[in-house]
């Protein structure tokens, strides 16, 4: 598989499940699909972030030195899951039930 479609597939999987967690915790989020979906976008717009915006990618570059062989899988799933986790968060407090 092309390196660079494995870093969005690990963004994306690491966004979908920060944005699960938070969208959880703050009881809306459109349910599991509604937190998986906004979870991986916004995984995806930090991946795109940390490529393209100096400063964003100075710092996944801090936590990309976490796991030594595994350093650029660990810092995208971790880039991912901050993006979705935002992402949660937000869709979290906005999206709630009707009921």
């Amino acid at each position: 598989m092309d390196p660079t479609i494995m870093a969005y597939v690990v963004q994306a999987v690491g966004g979908a499940v920060g944005g699960n967690i938070l969208g959880a915790l703050t009881r809306g989020g459109g349910g599991l699909v509604g937190r998986s979906l906004i979870g991986a976008i916004g995984g995806l717009a930090a991946g795109y972030g940390a490529q393209h915006v100096e400063a964003v990618g100075n710092i996944t570059q801090m936590w990309g030195g976490l796991a030594g062989d595994n350093s650029a899988a660990v810092s995208n799933l971790i880039t991912g899951a901050a993006g979705g986790g935002i992402l949660g968060l937000i869709g979290g407090l906005l999206i709630r039930p009707r009921n």
